[in-house]
């Protein structure tokens, strides 16, 4: 298999999921400040506060490392620790296993280079999580911490909107530029959201052809992909994303719970045009 970017970011996926990948321009409205959750991952591992208040949640994650990293919040079932998240994500992902139901994907911040940072504005209510850093192999690529306290104010409003069913996507008010975006996950399996912009000429078959035989050029610019953190279903995020105008190709490479193939492979292939 060659692993260009796309391919490699589909077997990233696989071995527990994708974060979200932000820029620094905010232009949100409505709903109050977030609190701020400062996270630094290293090439070593990860670092992150021991509790946060329950509500909406910024988290602000810097990258000190050389290497690219990434966050993911997983709400953690009662009882259970985020090294048996680990051990259940691996046997998910590579072995195409059952994702327990206890595991829920709250979203994050994704691929960060190395000397970056990024930003997604999450909400959560009480209970133990933790951020997990799927892009390392460190021993200590995760942090754990509780929420407490009633649940807060959620995340502020955006105007565009990105929407993930089971299997498709749609979405209203992308603009060419730096924009806050809510990314919602209205189906019932775990969604994530990598796009790229397509290449001139090139169509949502030309992806989807791309995707099943994995041969030829692929039909997007890949320098350009970015990719948001896992959701459960029902849950949704705010993203930061730098878009350009013209049509990107929207894919899910995320198993369903039960295992099995990744979306794009059951033809979660979208294309949407950024004005």
């Amino acid at each position: 298999m060659r692993l260009t970017p796309l391919l490699a970011l589909l077997l990233a996926a696989l071995s527990l999921g994708l974060a979200a990948c932000g820029d620094d321009d905010d232009d949100d409205g409505g709903g109050g400040q977030p609190q701020a959750f400062e996270v630094e991952i290293t090439d070593d591992g990860v670092t992150a506060p021991e509790t946060a208040d329950a509500g909406a949640l910024e988290l602000r994650v810097s990258n000190s490392g050389k290497r690219d990293h990434s966050a993911q919040v997983v709400a953690i079932g009662e009882g259970h620790t985020a090294d048996e998240v680990i051990a259940a994500g691996e046997a998910w992902g590579d072995k195409g296993g059952q994702l327990p139901e206890w595991i829920e994907f709250m979203g994050g911040v994704g691929t960060t280079k190395g000397g970056g940072t990024g930003t997604a504005v999450v909400e959560l209510p009480p209970g133990d999580y933790g951020v997990f850093d799927i892009e390392s192999d460190a021993e200590d690529a995760f942090a754990a911490f509780t929420v407490e306290g009633d649940e807060g104010e959620g995340p502020p409003e955006t105007d565009s909107r990105v929407e993930a069913l089971d299997y498709s996507f749609s979405a209203e008010g992308l603009q060419a530029g730096s924009q806050s975006v809510t990314f919602e996950n209205a189906g019932e399996e775990p969604h994530h959201l990598v796009g790229a912009p397509l290449l001139p000429g090139k169509t949502e078959a030309d992806v989807k052809k791309f995707v099943e035989t994995e041969k030829g050029k692929p039909p997007v610019d890949e320098s350009k992909f970015f990719n948001t953190a896992i959701l459960s279903g029902g849950e949704s995020a705010v993203v930061d994303l730098r878009l350009e105008s013209g049509d990107y190709a929207f894919l899910c490479f995320i198993p369903d719970r039960a295992g099995g193939p990744p979306h794009a492979a059951k033809g979660m292939v979208s294309v949407v045009t950024v004005e």
